[in-house]
């Protein structure tokens, strides 16, 4: 068993997968979303949620700050750590996985990072023992984000480097209808100013650095906008495109996501 864990796990999944987190109504949601994920790729080689080239270039900014921040042969932590598809591109270091879907642990596992499965309030890693730690599109997630960054900060060595990467200014109506796909999506909103008040007043760390990246369309916004009737439906769809055309701002502000990344050290 890796000795970076601070406990003995639960159980062991295939492929020599740890788990330190029980099972919950929270994580099977997640996993299903995970399964909705990898089905979409499977069959159309696409994200159902994300544009490709989207998708690519919000990682890609996530990417250019960790090789500005970290050094090789340090050890990162990816917290969220899907697919793995930002850690693969650090071979040089030594890199491990955390996430509560098995089915995404098993893709990132085959990229050589060592993977367990936890909820980041239940995180299960000695203090003290990452250089990095990198935490992309998860505490919009989380039910305590407290607990949650209060255990990945304890992870950070002393002078340690967390990257984080959230929805900027969320429009959080679409997570409480009826029609969203999912029972917990996203559950809370950010912006620069709650990020550095959370992390410099509360956790009483440096922020180095923020940005805003990336245009993600809102495809649930969109859903939960257009009525069932099929000709009101049409109506309005041509009206929103009408808005993309003429009123390009307006249409931005109803149906565009973008993220914010924030650089943070620990003292």
């Amino acid at each position: 068993m890796n000795s970076l864990y601070n406990r003995r796990p639960l159980l062991i999944l295939e492929n020599n997968i740890p788990v330190f987190s029980s099972s919950s109504k929270y994580i099977d949601n997640y996993e299903q979303m995970a399964a909705d994920h990898l089905e979409s790729i499977s069959k159309n080689g696409t994200n159902p949620w994300i544009e490709e080239q989207v998708w690519k270039e919000i990682e890609d900014s996530t990417i250019r700050l960790i090789r500005k921040y970290a050094k090789e042969g340090e050890q990162i932590m990816d917290v969220g750590v899907g697919l793995g598809r930002i850690l693969k591109q650090f071979p040089e270091m030594m890199r491990y996985g955390m996430d509560i879907s098995a089915r995404y642990l098993q893709e990132a596992q085959k990229e050589g990072i060592q993977c367990c499965l936890s909820m980041a309030e239940d995180m299960p890693y000695k203090d003290e023992v990452f250089d990095m730690v990198i935490c992309c599109d998860v505490l919009e997630h989380v039910f305590d984000l407290n607990l949650a960054i209060t255990n990945v900060l304890s992870t950070l060595k002393k002078g340690g480097t967390l990257i984080i990467r959230v929805p900027y200014r969320e429009d959080m109506e679409t997570y409480m209808l009826p029609s969203a796909p999912y029972e917990f999506i996203h559950l809370r909103n950010f912006d620069e100013h709650t990020l550095r008040l959370l992390f410099s007043k509360i956790f009483d760390c440096e922020v180095l650095y923020w940005e805003t990246v990336g245009q993600i369309f809102n495809w649930a916004r969109l859903k939960s906008l257009l009525p069932e009737t099929p000709v009101l439906k049409s109506i309005v769809y041509r009206y929103y495109r009408f808005l993309e055309r003429f009123a390009p701002a307006k249409y931005a502000r109803l149906f565009h996501l973008s993220e914010i990344s924030m650089v943070i050290r620990k003292k």
